[in-house]
């Protein structure tokens, strides 16, 4: 029973023992009714954003890197690309992480002796394997449905964090622990009728992947590293679909590094700050900082995943409406 009650701490990354139970609580608490799933995918979340911000004049920008904030007298005046062109705005928005907005963006330098030493202090979640998985097959014959799958070698998920997040992911046949979850049987919209879509995950330390620190890590080595894992995937795949093999149309691996690259996460977090309860609720990041005109939104600030992403950025544009409400009460 403890380990049916707890089989879905991996929506928030920490192991049972370590587990904030509130968080937990509402992870569970979330699922009771049956999870939602946007048509379309991800991409559908994306799509329906850019669509909206477009509509009110904005403009979205792709394939393209801040290197820093720009500052006035601890005031947030706009960022720097990586190309050195320089966009300016009222109000900053950061979605990174705290430790990549206040050291990377920001400078350590730039920020007071207390930020520091909270950022010393953070601690961030782990960090993940994803599976993209794409196979020629009927696997509802197989009792595959549009639920999530925890799939778990027995009851002890204390110890199976401490294998997947301590030990070499290369060794043994099989991951103790994995999410299975079928897009395409979640949205019946991508279904093409013959091609159905997995995205399978297990969780991992960061270190795991340190020999590929350096920046162009795309390696022979690498991809023979990424093989073996997404071969181990493959054995831990087969206990529930048998031929699973025989029918694979594509198999594509997202790494710590993925993330890193993609979303510039610290050490490839994939939930923000660790879910401990030292950092979450009140003692959580806020979404105003000690910077004027810079907010914080994103999974280190209200809470984790698309929901708390989603409304930590309707908080902050709560907050600048108040600020900009008492600018004119002060006038």
């Amino acid at each position: 029973m403890k380990a049916i009650l707890n089989a879905q701490c991996g929506d928030h990354g920490l192991p049972p023992n370590r587990a904030s139970f509130p968080v937990h609580c509402s992870v569970m608490n979330h699922y009771f009714e049956g999870g939602y799933y946007p048509m379309g995918g991800g991409g559908g979340i994306v799509k329906a954003m850019t669509t909206k911000i477009k509509s009110y004049g904005g403009v979205v920008r792709t394939k393209q890197k801040v290197s820093k904030i720009l500052l006035s007298d601890k005031k947030a005046i706009g960022v720097q690309m990586l190309d050195g062109k320089q966009l300016f705005a009222k109000n900053i928005i950061s979605n990174a992480d705290p430790s990549t907005t206040f050291l990377k963006l920001i400078g350590g330098e730039n920020c007071s002796k207390k930020l520091l030493k909270r950022l010393d202090k953070t601690r961030y979640s782990v960090t993940s394997l994803i599976l993209f998985l794409t196979v020629d097959l009927d696997v509802t014959q197989f009792g595959i449905d549009s639920g999530n799958i925890w799939k778990f070698k027995d009851d002890n998920i204390d110890g199976h964090f401490d294998e997947l997040t301590k030990g070499n992911i290369t060794e043994g046949k099989e991951f103790p622990a994995l999410f299975m979850s079928c897009t395409t049987l979640k949205d019946p919209v991508s279904f093409n009728g013959r091609y159905h879509n997995f995205e399978i995950v297990t969780y991992v330390d960061f270190d795991s992947f340190k020999q590929f620190n350096q920046e162009k890590y795309h390696t022979p080595e690498y991809e023979l590293f990424k093989n073996k894992i997404i071969d181990k995937f493959l054995n831990t795949v087969e206990k529930l679909i048998p031929t699973v093999r025989e029918h694979i149309v594509q198999a594509e691996l997202g790494t710590p590094k993925t993330n890193q690259f993609y979303i510039n996460s610290t050490r490839g977090n994939v939930y923000g700050t660790e879910k401990t309860l030292r950092q979450i609720g009140p003692f959580a990041y806020k979404n105003q900082t000690e910077f004027e005109n810079l907010y914080l939104c994103g999974a280190s600030t209200l809470s984790h995943g698309v929901t708390g992403a989603s409304y930590s950025g309707l908080e902050v544009r709560q907050n600048i409406k108040f600020q900009i409400n008492r600018f004119f009460d002060r006038r």
